[in-house]
């Protein structure tokens, strides 16, 4: 495995032949050649690395970066002979493909961090994908690409399954074809871009695409993309191949998205939000578009061709004003938030109204952020959270001293984020309402910080409801007080999930859980436990989980749902290596729960534990 390279590293092979034109092409090559983990830290003063296009071929390659661009100055080197005697020769920025025929395409790939520009001279695509478990994520691709990034390959008579591709939370422009294209998939996810700007008179914002009778497309979910001003549609599905109709062609979600101004050039029959041709050739496949948001496109929303069936549910339409008029506060809340810290007031809005954004960094010491009341919805387009406690670089220490209160957090539906995750020190989070869909209403964790731990965190007088996994997750923390709340609504989505009230839950046996308090919480109807005390990771109980207190909290009607793992009021598993850790337990009314009201599973902790009712639960 690779070790990261340092910026020095990168510098010194850069050097070009004319002494002018940067060119990394051989370093990095040789970097991808070796497979492992490469990180590409940003250059200094706004440089790029500039590469010709680069094979990826290796199982388990990652590239990742801080947010450093790279130019393409062409395709690179070929590999693979055709029957002609010519080779093929990487024309994307990243190539992931085999280039030995006698070896599998390559699979658990996953390129994150990037800007990745693409001049229109170069002819090339910014990233070209012929391999299997392949996820991108957190990019930008820009310039003028052929596609900016293209998945799989079809004609007709030939045509397979691209397996496993996810591409999330990317911002991609510019396609001469199309900005996202993909043949054949099988469990692919599009969550969370900015797909705009296709230039071609058909170019799509995201087009899936089945090129032969026999390529599959399954398990698709297009969710939560903000698809703008293509040339083309904003999606097309081209599921009506020349040789018939697809063998395979079902399990497709079009859900949440909004679909504006697409199909500006576009001839008649692509000219809608969303174009449906074809589909599975039994008419038994499944289509599903909900909850869709469509404004100022060329032609209907949806436009159907050649017998094309989909069930549509909540398409909403806006007049084309509102492209301009789509509400985004991210840039004005970003740019306070990066300037320095102080208090920023987001004073409630006329109407109903909800500011709005794609999720913003909170990186200064000292920063609150408070209200009269305000509500926030997530675009889910940014970092995972509507607000992320952490450092944004890793040479600067995580945040100290941020509040955020008085404030009503959405997540909607489908996106994947959190309300709040905090990362770094001495934060308080007050009088929130955080509810929707979020995965969790608040993270806690030491992940990417510099400290692995997050210390000194307070989670007070909030209600916290509707989490997919669980109302609070902590992995990592010394000092936690969690008291005076209502959590309620955990949904175990998907099923499997915790599915807890509050899960405190070291990943490994190295992260903390030091001095954690909840007091005087109301902790109902959740599908799994009220709290849940998961102090025995894979690799063996918590080195550090002591100074541990669940003292009178009201913790009723949990356990809701058979799905997830463990059932109860309070689950306890695991503690602290040498069975010396602390919980004091007292004063809790825990009736009413799936399951035990207590539940111990191979406890390691030393527990005062007295005053509980634990009447009239599942099991005595």
């Amino acid at each position: 495995m690779w070790a990261a390279v340092t910026v020095a590293a990168l510098l010194g092979p850069a050097s070009s032949a004319g002494g002018g034109i940067r060119d990394d092409t051989a370093w990095l090559q040789a970097k991808l050649d070796g497979g492992g983990a490469v990180f590409l830290p940003r250059l200094p003063d706004g440089q790029c690395y500039a590469t010709r296009g680069l094979w990826v071929s290796r199982d388990d390659t990652t590239v990742t970066s801080d947010g450093a661009c790279v130019v393409a100055l062409g395709p690179g080197e070929g590999r693979i002979q055709r029957g002609d005697g010519t080779f093929v020769k990487a024309n994307a920025v990243f190539f992931v493909d085999h280039s030995n025929l006698r070896k599998p395409v390559p699979v658990r790939i996953a390129i994150s961090g990037l800007h990745i520009t693409v001049p229109a001279a170069t002819r090339m695509h910014g990233i070209s994908v012929l391999g299997h478990e392949v996820t991108l994520s957190r990019l930008t691709v820009d310039g003028s690409p052929l596609t900016d990034v293209l998945v799989g390959s079809g004609s007709k008579g030939s045509g397979g399954m691209s397996g496993r591709i996810a591409v999330t939370d990317s911002v991609l422009s510019g396609g001469l074809r199309d900005v996202l294209s993909v043949f054949g998939p099988v469990g692919l996810r599009v969550e969370g871009n900015v797909l705009s700007g296709a230039r071609g008179k058909t170019a799509a914002g995201l087009h899936i695409r089945a090129a032969d009778r026999g390529q599959p497309t399954l398990d698709v979910r297009v969710a939560g993309n903000r698809i703008a001003v293509n040339a083309g549609p904003g999606i097309f599905l081209d599921l009506a191949p020349p040789n018939g109709l697809p063998v395979l062609a079902s399990g497709i979600e079009v859900v949440r998205n909004d679909i504006l101004g697409n199909a500006r050039s576009a001839p008649k029959k692509g000219r809608a939000g969303i174009v449906l041709a074809g589909g599975q050739n039994d008419g038994k496949g499944q289509i599903v578009l909900r909850e869709n948001v469509f404004g100022g496109n060329r032609g209907p929303a949806v436009l159907r061709r050649q017998g094309a069936v989909a069930r549509s549910f909540g398409l909403r339409s806006v007049p084309p004003a509102s492209i301009a008029a789509v509400r985004d506060d991210t840039t004005w809340l970003q740019t306070r938030l990066d300037r320095t810290g102080g208090t920023i007031f987001l004073p409630r809005l006329p109407n109903g109204e909800c500011y709005a954004t794609r999720g913003l960094w909170v990186s200064h010491d000292g920063t609150t952020i408070t209200s009269d009341g305000a509500c926030i919805v997530s675009l889910g387009l940014g970092p995972s959270a509507v607000f992320f406690v952490n450092r944004s670089t890793p040479s600067k220490p995580a945040p100290v001293g941020v509040t955020i209160s008085n404030l009503r957090i959405v997540v909607p539906e489908g996106q994947s984020m959190y309300g709040v995750a905090v990362f770094g020190h001495q934060v308080t989070l007050s009088n929130l309402d955080v509810g929707g869909s979020p995965k969790d209403d608040v993270t806690i964790s030491g992940r990417g910080n510099g400290n692995s731990y997050a210390g000194d965190i307070s989670i007070v007088d909030s209600t916290l409801g509707g989490a997919t996994r669980n109302a609070i997750s902590a992995t990592a923390v010394i000092g936690l007080r969690i008291e005076r709340n209502t959590i309620f609504g955990v949904r175990d989505s998907p099923p499997g999930q915790p599915a807890a009230g509050i899960d405190l839950e070291p990943d490994d046996r190295g992260q903390p859980a030091l001095d954690v308090h909840i007091v005087g919480n109301t902790i109902k109807d959740n599908a799994g436990p009220g709290i849940l005390l998961e102090l025995e990771p894979n690799d063996g109980p918590a080195v550090v989980a002591t100074a541990l207190e669940i003292r009178g909290n009201t913790i009723v009607r949990n356990s809701a749902k058979p799905t997830p793992p463990k059932r109860g009021g309070i689950v306890l598993a695991g503690g602290q290596d040498g069975n010396e850790g602390t919980l004091i337990l007292r004063d809790n009314v825990i009736r009413g729960n799936g399951g035990q009201g207590i539940l111990k599973s191979r406890l390691k902790l030393v527990v005062d534990s007295a005053g509980n009712d634990v009447s009239g639960n599942e099991t005595a």
